[in-house]
């Protein structure tokens, strides 16, 4: 092709044509400035091309990680909202006339499951994956991209209060169930290693007796309030996640 120009030029030049040789040369220079151009078409549309199939393709793995913490938050939901029930029940028994009437038996599986320290596992490989590697940036919907760009606050929000949760478990609720429970008592009647344990030395202990303790009154009302504030931190988030994964199912 380029001979076959060439030898153009070289024909209008000796000929001594120099307004068509001119034109011609005009005429070449636009022919390779447009072969340029559609080259550059060609390259930009492989580019959008793969970037568009890599994004796809991230997106219909995250789906999975995302369904996963859907399901992590609905679960972790159900515990909170039982813990917030059994330290309701244990605020009711306070206000008993009769607290003799009362079974430490319940107290006991109240305060087990108002205690429980569950922290949600989410998965956030994938996630960090794409945003560490550039290829969230590659998507097209920006409506996704805005809010998978904002989930790691969120998941960090919800971290914060579950650190919250732990310490006053730790600094405040443990230590006083320690110094004003037995264990023994409370394993002894519904553990599955009842039978290993035997009977507490302490015997005469009521774990009743917490129920006239106005400290163990405010660390369940504490306690209360605190897995509230879990709950609607998991439920904010579980919303988010349905948003998300609704707005990702979408994207092709």
């Amino acid at each position: 092709m380029i001979k076959f120009f060439r030898k153009i030029r070289q024909k209008l030049l000796s000929e001594g044509n120099t307004g068509k040789y001119l034109k011609y040369a005009i005429g070449e220079i636009v022919l390779v400035i447009i072969g340029i151009l559609f080259a550059l078409q060609i390259n930009n549309w492989n580019v959008n091309h793969n970037n568009l199939k890599e994004s796809q393709e991230f997106v219909k793995r995250l789906q999975g990680e995302i369904e996963s913490n859907i399901n992590f938050t609905k679960a972790e939901i159900q515990r909170k909202e039982n813990e917030i029930e059994s330290s309701l029940a244990i605020l009711k028994m306070f206000d008993e006339e009769d607290q003799t009437q009362l079974s430490s038996r319940t107290l006991d599986s109240l305060i087990f499951i108002t205690m429980s320290n569950n922290n949600m596992e989410f998965k956030v490989g994938t996630l960090n994956e794409g945003l560490n590697t550039g290829t969230v940036a590659l998507i097209k919907s920006d409506s996704l991209k805005t809010l998978l760009y904002g989930l790691p606050s969120l998941l960090e929000e919800t971290r914060k209060l579950e650190a919250y949760n732990n310490e006053d478990l730790n600094e405040y609720f443990y230590p006083f169930i320690y110094k004003h429970f037995s264990f023994r008592q409370m394993d002894g009647e519904f553990s599955d290693y009842a039978d290993q344990l035997g009977q507490s030395k302490f015997s005469d202990h009521s774990n009743l007796n917490v129920l006239n303790s106005l400290e163990f009154e405010n660390l369940i009302d504490n306690r209360f309030y605190s897995t509230n504030g879990q709950l609607k931190s998991y439920k904010r988030l579980k919303t988010y996640l349905e948003n998300l994964y609704q707005v990702m199912a979408e994207y092709h």
